[in-house]
């Protein structure tokens, strides 16, 4: 497992570096699970279904990530931007999540779904002024509402949730300085 990034991300490839690395970092630690940290994916439709795939840079598609198997999050921006002046803009980002709870919080023997978002929340609360959270989707028929998704995604000891948000400030030449 491993954090998946873009190479020299640019614009909002940039901001969703730098949160993307800040949850990996902060979950693989506090869990001690192995994590697939995955940039912004795309979304891809072919007769009729939808998917969500990442594109591995070696012109080809990892193939839909919306399956229960090993821990992952990834993100998807598919929504214009809004400009807020001559150099600042606005989008909404979708963070998807499909964990297995049981790894994660295995002396717990309830489903601890609450306990990990719980967790991913405090964390994304840590990347002060680069987004603010709209909204959390927890039932699992909404999370991929759209998308081809098997309910076995949301079946112990999975659990997959969705969190809306809008990157609130970011430049279209935005670069990630690598030196920090």
């Amino acid at each position: 497992m491993a954090l998946l990034s873009k190479t020299n991300p640019i614009g909002i490839d940039a901001v969703i570096h730098k949160i993307q690395t800040k949850l990996y970092n902060s979950l693989t630690a506090k869990w001690n699970v192995q994590l697939n940290g995955y940039p912004r994916c795309y979304v891809l439709e072919e007769k009729n279904e939808r998917t969500i795939e990442y594109f591995d840079g070696k012109n080809d598609y990892s193939g839909n990530l919306i399956v229960a198997e090993k821990n992952k999050f990834f993100f998807t921006a598919e929504n214009d931007y809004s400009k807020l002046d001559n150099l600042n803009y606005q989008t909404n980002v979708s963070l998807y999540f499909i964990l297995d709870v049981a790894h994660i919080y295995p002396a717990i023997k309830h489903r601890c779904d609450a306990e990990v978002l719980a967790d991913v929340m405090s964390e994304l609360g840590k990347c002060p002024g680069l987004l603010q959270k709209n909204s959390v989707v927890t039932d699992y028929k909404k999370v991929f509402q759209g998308f081809r998704m098997d309910i076995k995604t949301n079946m112990q000891p999975y659990y997959c949730f969705r969190i809306d948000l809008t990157l609130s400030v970011f430049k279209i030449d935005q670069k990630v300085c690598f030196n920090n």
